[in-house]
């Protein structure tokens, strides 16, 4: 009938549903964003602040995304659009997996042997 949406077991009112009963804000935390906003976010952090690391991104980006997201699934978001910027080039890490810190750009090249 189209009066919900999303996955078991975190269904959550449509549009339709949350327009008619003037729950509009309630349906945009519930929906899910492109990455273009996150990316944006990253960017504009990187650019203000020089580097960041991954407690600055959480800082940044979890209370941001979508309330029908478990918090295991919101870092794994964090975790996956810092990867895709890495590898699209955008961004770059330097140190190790735990004390990681981001910086825009590049980075190092491997070289290869």
């Amino acid at each position: 009938m189209g009066l919900i949406e999303g996955r078991a077991p975190n269904p959550f009112l449509s549009a339709t549903v949350a327009n008619r009963t003037g729950q509009k804000s309630v349906d945009n935390r519930n929906r899910a964003f492109d990455d273009a906003p996150y990316r944006t976010l990253v960017m504009n952090y990187l650019e203000h602040h020089g580097r960041a690391t991954r407690k600055d991104f959480d800082e940044l980006l979890l209370k941001m995304l979508p309330a029908v997201l478990e918090t295991a699934q919101k870092a794994s978001k964090v975790s996956n659009l810092l990867q895709n910027m890495r590898r699209e080039g955008l961004i770059h890490r330097t140190g190790t997996r735990s004390a990681a810190t981001w910086l825009p750009g590049h980075g190092r090249t491997k070289r290869k042997t």
